[in-house]
């Protein structure tokens, strides 16, 4: 069959921001000049840059807008559906701003794109590329600086897609089934590789995809063979949906094989490795086409993702009834399955034990999924954002987090207090009910950290210590004055000196418990101090230490936090309030210490003497730069962009539980009053 005609979208925009002359990409397509574009934004100020002359692969990236307030695009589309969205970004250098320092949010009406974006010190142009299906006639995408940055966009592309681009049912990695409801997804391509064949660029290909090589995925390229034939032997099936929309020619006509197909005893696979954001759930696209057999049902192979078999015994010629006729499969692999960033892809000869003992790939696309709160970077969506004043909601949210710091720097000193001077202790009747006040502050910083400063400066001379067993936030009460008290000491132990552990029952609560202390049975202080550090990532993402109705991966928060954290993005699941109210080197502080606490061995916790000099540091880096702002807020009175109100993930669907019942069972596993009295700050 001959190819299909071009794609024609219904749907075209193509702007290129801050231009005054039109511009033509090398693909051939005609971007709108600043002036004709002018009908689609909305800005309260913006600023236009360009550049003479740079090392971009198009002329799109000469020219610029730079946003210091929110902004946004919208577009009345003609035919709602899939559609292509493509941001484009190369931070020119300018006399405005400078835009490797830019941090901004970029949203739809109902999907987070990019979430406190920067580009990372990049000197090159590149693009973001997203499938969305837009069900409303009306398309927006907003920019929104983070407070004292600034947003930019060169280039911006809405484009029609396909009806059929992505198929509503995929196949199930595990457990082995069908995936239905892909088309209620956003989509973001991460890789789209012509396996074994050149570059393919826009040019080639009627919807304006590029197709890397794959050659720097491989794992070990000397495994792996390319094959290269003629497009014009690829044959689309009549009448199928298969056409050259789903992938040009060219991709069918390259393959990589085996390197030693025909071998009696290949013990190998080829395999490739790719680093993706394990906290998402990904589609992965499979492209075939038998461009080596020389006969039919002669090519029997199995595909592997993650080291789980995909596909088993594929016999292209037996399922398409003949040769170099082009074949893909959909696979979903759920974020569980995706261990320490990697995703791997892996083909191999099947055990069939007929035919050539070869196994082929042509072509391969990674689309990450949106998730449960509907973005594709970081874990908060963009409902609830409320019209209110951004500068009050900012104060709130820099009070509230400096009124957070300063509890838990009290709790710290109290901790320690606990090890220290047991002696208290014997003058209460009942452990359970006893109540230690810690001074977090009276409406002031300086008071909680004083008191913290005095009580971590007592001393020990006793011969004995206290561990509390069960440290939590809902054994943390807070009055109406952020004073913190620390109840519930029925489960505390006492542990003489140079003892150093406690052989006993586990006893605690799920998500808090010390991991070597469950594994053991030996519990030492350190177990306080794992403890202490769930407590502290609480305040920082303002979720439970458990919450049962989130996906597997994200069921406990010390597991999730953590593998956020190594990855450097953690300021993608913190509380939402919190975002530009925090300087970002005291949440560093303020996430190591948390991380030290959480470490799986107790040695290598720190002691909480050391967990509380940190909290303090962080506080002092805190109230330097809110004390900074307030200043400039004096000097400039500007405004602030609105914080987004904190709606992290949205309950299932399928859950048959009712709203109160769903809240007592994540009130069972930790407490949310706590930070319900922040979320109610603005209402005091």
């Amino acid at each position: 069959a001959a190819p299909a005609a071009a794609f024609i979208p219904q749907d075209n925009f193509l702007i290129d921001c801050g231009a005054t002359t039109a511009i033509t990409s090398p693909d051939g397509r005609l971007f709108k000049t600043e002036p004709q574009a002018a009908q689609f934004i909305q800005a309260a100020d913006d600023f236009k840059i360009s550049v003479p002359a740079a090392d971009v692969p198009s002329p799109i990236y000469l020219t610029a807008r730079i946003f210091i307030q929110e902004a946004s695009y919208s577009f009345h589309l003609t035919q709602p559906g899939w559609h292509w969205v493509r941001i484009h970004l190369f931070p020119m250098n300018n006399t405005i701003f400078d835009l490797q320092k830019a941090t901004f949010t970029v949203t739809t009406d109902k999907y987070v794109l990019l979430h406190s974006f920067n580009v990372n010190n990049t000197n090159q142009a590149f693009v973001k590329e997203y499938l969305v299906n837009a069900t409303d006639p009306r398309f927006t995408i907003k920019f929104s600086p983070q407070k004292n940055s600034a947003a930019f966009v060169n280039a911006i592309e809405v484009v029609s897609a396909p009806d059929d681009i992505i198929n509503d049912v995929a196949s199930n990695l595990l457990p082995v089934g069908n995936y239905p409801g892909l088309s209620n997804f956003a989509f973001q391509p991460v890789y789209r590789l012509n396996v074994g064949g050149p570059l393919i660029t826009s040019s080639n290909d009627t919807l304006g995809r590029t197709w890397a090589k794959d050659d720097v995925y491989l794992k070990s390229p000397n495994l792996a063979k390319n094959v290269v034939v003629s497009a014009s032997i690829v044959k689309y099936p009549q009448g199928g949906a298969l056409t050259p929309l789903i992938a040009p020619q060219m991709v069918y006509a390259s393959a990589v094989e085996m390197a030693d197909a025909g071998v009696n005893n290949p013990k190998f696979n080829v395999t490739w490795n790719f680093n993706v954001d394990g906290a998402f759930t990904y589609l992965l696209r499979l492209h075939f086409c038998d461009i080596v057999s020389k006969a039919l049902n002669n090519l029997y192979f199995n595909v592997y993702i993650n080291g789980q078999i995909a596909i088993s015994d594929l016999d292209l010629s037996h399922t398409l009834g003949a040769l170099a006729v082009p074949y893909f499969k959909d696979i979903v692999v759920n974020s569980s399955f995706v261990s320490n960033g990697l995703l791997t892809v892996q083909i191999g000869p099947s055990n069939l034990g007929s035919g050539d003992l070869n196994a082929i790939l042509n072509g391969l696309e990674v689309m990450k999924m949106s998730n449960t709160v509907e973005s594709l970077d970081g874990e908060f969506g963009v409902d609830g954002r409320q019209e209110t004043s951004g500068s009050r909601r900012g104060t709130v949210a820099a009070v509230g987090f400096a009124m957070m710091f300063g509890a838990f720097v009290g709790l710290g000193a109290m901790v320690i207090k606990w090890h220290k001077r047991p002696q208290d202790w014997q003058k209460r009747n009942s452990f359970s009910s006893w109540l230690l006040p810690v001074h977090a502050g009276d409406t002031s910083f300086m008071s909680s950290k004083n008191s913290a400063r005095g009580l971590h400066y007592l001393h020990t001379g006793t011969a004995q210590g206290i561990i509390h067993r069960d440290v939590k936030t809902t054994n943390i009460l807070l009055d109406d004055n952020f004073t913190a008290k620390v109840a519930d000491f029925g489960l505390s132990k006492d542990v003489a000196l140079g003892q150093g552990h406690v052989s006993t029952a586990v006893k605690g609560s799920f998500g808090y418990l010390d991991p070597e202390y469950f594994r053991r049975q030996q519990l030492t202080d350190k177990s306080d101090v794992y403890s202490f550090g769930v407590v502290l990532l609480e305040a920082l993402c303002a979720r439970p230490a458990i919450n049962p109705q989130l996906p597997r991966e994200q069921v406990n928060l010390a597991d999730w936090a953590m593998q956020w954290k190594r990855k450097g993005l953690l300021d993608k699941i913190i509380d939402p309030l919190l975002v530009g109210a925090i300087n970002p080197e005291s949440m560093k502080k303020f996430a190591e210490a948390a991380e030290k606490c959480l470490a799986e061995h107790g040695v290598d916790r720190p002691t909480m003497g050391d967990v509380l000099w940190n909290l303090e540091y962080a506080l002092q880096l805190q109230e330097a730069f809110s004390q900074g702002k307030a200043n400039e807020n004096e000097q400039g009175g500007g405004e602030s962009t609105p914080a987004t109100d904190n709606r992290p993930v949205s309950l299932p669907e399928e859950s048959n539980k009712s709203p109160a019942e769903v809240q007592a069972t994540i009130d069972e596993h930790s407490g949310t009053a706590m930070f319900a009295q922040f979320a109610n700050l603005n209402g005091r």
